[in-house]
């Protein structure tokens, strides 16, 4: 039962973090940028979830991601698999997890997936040339440098929905994968 609870907050964060930057780039349509941050809802569910219960959550976290994006169904999913599985391999060289291993592997997801991104609009568009490369530029520096006072809000949110709902959101012990 505690799993259920664990997988279904850390869910709702991450839909409620997806519909919120979905809300803030329409609202800044009209300038011509554009926010990423999908690189934030992998991190504290891959940290804290055991591999059983992070695939429901990635499942919900993909469905939302995808469906406020223009890629194909299970796109932005699969990158979220991809990147549960680095932190995976990752986990047991960390130690003990802090804040700014959070941000880090954010940060690194990230950009990760916003270039996974662009070379789909590349490959789906054949739009190149100086205007494309100077949005998608802006783009990422905008994500990335956006993604430090996102990420920390965030992550306390994570810890506080769990907190919120009677589970203790320290994350397991380091190589702990079953």
């Amino acid at each position: 039962m505690k799993a259920l609870r664990q997988w279904l907050v850390l869910s709702a964060c991450n839909v409620g973090l997806l519909a919120l930057t979905a809300m803030v780039n329409d609202g800044i349509a009209g300038w011509s940028v554009n926010f990423f941050l999908a690189g934030l809802v992998v991190v504290g569910p891959a940290l804290q979830l055991r591999p059983a219960t992070l695939v429901f959550c990635l499942l919900v976290s993909g469905l939302a991601a995808d469906a406020g994006s223009p890629t194909p169904p299970g796109f932005l999913m699969s990158l979220l698999t991809a990147g549960a599985i680095f932190i995976f391999l990752l986990r047991p060289r960390l130690g003990r997890i802090r804040r700014i291993h959070q941000i880090g592997l954010a940060w690194l997801l990230n950009g990760a997936y916003f270039a996974a991104f662009t070379l789909w609009a590349l490959a789906r568009n054949h739009a190149g040339g100086a205007a494309f490369g100077e949005r998608v530029l802006v783009d990422f520096c905008l994500s990335q440098i956006v993604l430090l006072p996102v990420s920390i809000w965030f992550f306390d949110l994570q810890e506080s929905a769990l907190a919120l709902a009677g589970l203790t959101p320290a994350p397991p012990q380091p190589g702990v994968a079953g």
